[in-house]
């Protein structure tokens, strides 16, 4: 960009600048959330409860894109197939057949808790710099 400009491209140069600060910002955001919910399914497969099952249900966490455009990216976390249906008993705990309570151990929130601040930082110096570190 030229250091001085006349009246007439003002306009333009001003649009200029805001376009490219929404495409580095929203490439940034991109990359940031992908990592943030790649780093996630990481930690909720490293902490998840481990049974004496054949097929653990650790391996069917994951993740996906639920929505992608030029304003932004939507992720969601997830776990697949029937083992879905653990995933609030083993977070919060449960009554066993003997009578006794497994207590659960929140390795979701934990997950959470270790992965958002990180997140939310990053994102607010890509917001105050206009781009991506990452």
């Amino acid at each position: 960009m030229k250091n001085s400009i006349k009246i007439d491209e003002l306009n333009s140069a001003i649009m200029d600048s805001l376009e490219t600060y929404h495409r580095d910002t929203v490439t940034g955001l991109k990359k940031i959330t992908n990592k943030g919910m790649k780093d996630l399914v990481s930690n909720t497969k490293a902490t998840a409860p481990v049974g004496n099952r054949s097929k653990h249900y650790k391996d069917s966490i994951t993740s996906k894109t639920q929505s992608e455009s030029s304003f932004g990216i939507s992720k969601l976390w997830y776990v697949k197939g029937p083992d879905y249906r653990l995933s609030h008993l083993l977070n919060n705990g449960h009554a066993l057949r003997d009578g006794g309570r497994y207590p659960g151990t929140n390795f979701i929130g934990n997950a959470v808790d270790a992965i958002v601040p990180q997140y939310i930082s990053q994102v607010e110096e890509l917001l105050r710099n206009g781009k991506g570190n990452s």
